[in-house]
């Protein structure tokens, strides 16, 4: 009888719970703010039109290391710092598995569960070297979800989740082109504290890594600026094992359960970490550039706008 009761305790503070935990997922989708326009291209020879020349130079020739030299010798390189601001929108499936009370399995399902999220991110950039970019990135997201969760019994209890996250990371750009063609590879990591109405989710900060490879053509309109279309993939990785605690004060617990709180831990990941990305750019000059891209798969979609400032 005391182990029913106990159990019956238990279901009926994860029924709470857990819906807070199939939330994080969505907070941990941080995608396209990894963008860098234009990429230095040697011998350029764009499509169309050539384009204008530029009176603009760079702040510093300290950066990129070999960038002055590059520069004499004719290759268009980007200027070496830039500001950018950045928003996502994010529509996902995600999957939380392996659900543990007590460091113990429990029958519990939990179909994949729709997520969405907005992230507004700044990031700072430096050419280091003529191929390579890093950057530094803060920002905020504000998302919800409404997971669904399956009882042993058959009863399904589904709440909706919002949630926020103020993450902070950083990332690698390899990028270069020739005449007309250019191709990028960016990596980029972010962590930080999933909130939601009660509180902090799970023990530790939470972290997502994504990985972004793209190739692409540039245009040039002469006078009105170069602008560029790509095409691409990117990788995200944020599977990992959630741990928390939840208080019982104040649940509906039977008599005989007489414990305050309970130790959980889930284990989340995306359903699907890869999806196709299309995007473009247009350089309104040397100082400023504007990007858009759209992405996704049969279980994503993100669609992604941003402005740049270089000097």
């Amino acid at each position: 009888m005391t182990s029913r009761l106990w159990r019956r305790g238990l279901l009926l503070a994860l029924s709470s719970a857990l819906p807070l935990v199939a939330g994080v997922a969505g907070a941990l989708a941080q995608a396209g703010v990894d963008g860098v326009s234009p990429p230095p291209i040697f011998d350029e020879q764009p499509i169309g039109e050539p384009p204008a020349a530029s009176e603009i130079r760079p702040l510093t020739d300290a950066v990129p290391l070999w960038g002055a030299k590059l520069r004499d010798r004719g290759v268009d390189l980007p200027l070496p710092f830039g500001l950018g601001l950045t928003y996502t929108y994010i529509s996902q499936n995600t999957q939380v598995s392996q659900v543990q009370i007590q460091g113990k399995p429990v029958g519990l399902t939990i179909p994949d569960s729709k997520t969405t999220s907005h992230t507004l991110a700044f990031r700072a950039d430096v050419w280091v070297l003529p191929l390579l970019n890093v950057y530094g990135l803060f920002g905020y997201t504000g998302g919800k979800t409404k997971p669904v969760i399956r009882l042993p019994n058959g009863t399904s209890i589904g709440d909706t989740v919002n949630y926020s996250r103020a993450m902070y990371g950083g990332g690698a750009t390899l990028a270069g082109g020739y005449k007309a063609y250019f191709v990028t590879l960016d990596a980029n990591y972010t962590t930080g504290a999933i909130q939601a109405e009660k509180g902090q989710v799970g023990d530790r900060d939470l972290y997502s890594l994504t990985f972004t490879p793209r190739a692409g053509a540039i245009f040039s309109s002469g006078e009105l600026g170069t602008g560029s279309l790509w095409i691409g993939g990117m990788y995200m990785d944020f599977a990992q094992e959630v741990r928390g605690s939840v208080g019982l004060a104040g649940a509906d617990v039977p008599n005989g359960v007489d414990r305050d709180d309970i130790t959980y831990s889930v284990r989340i990941k995306a359903k699907d970490p890869w999806n196709l990305l299309l995007g473009g750019a247009w350089d309104l000059s040397k100082r400023w550039s504007i990007i858009f891209e759209v992405g996704g798969v049969l279980d994503r979609f993100q669609a992604t706008g941003s402005a740049m400032f270089r000097f």
